[in-house]
């Protein structure tokens, strides 16, 4: 059975990684905790940070990108970075991304 692993962007201190249980629960992990390369984790860690600088701490509803064209990028690099992951990881990986769920998180 493969482990499962997904990426999802949460703010600030989180690497973005949660494996997943077999009920679907989530645990943080980080990039070493599971073996991935330096520059992966780097890229995801750049990743991250332009994800925690749209971060309102004051007004959580209001924390979005400044365009749909910079939305739609950081869109496309964390799919690239699923990629990337899934195919370091390799077979005995299930990864998957959740790249919109924060925006339920922060709904007014």
């Amino acid at each position: 059975m493969s482990r499962m692993l997904l990426i999802a962007p949460a703010w600030l201190g989180q690497s973005g990684l949660w494996t997943l249980d077999a009920k679907g629960r989530r645990s943080a992990v980080d990039a070493e905790e599971i073996g991935l390369s330096e520059d992966l984790a780097d890229r995801l860690e750049a990743w991250m940070d332009a994800f925690d600088a749209i971060y309102e701490e004051d007004a959580e509803a209001r924390s979005r990108f400044p365009s749909e064209a910079e939305q739609r990028a950081w869109e496309a690099e964390g799919h690239a970075i699923t990629a990337a992951i899934a195919a370091e990881l390799g077979a005995g990986w299930s990864v998957s991304a959740d790249l919109a769920g924060w925006q339920e998180m922060t709904k007014p």
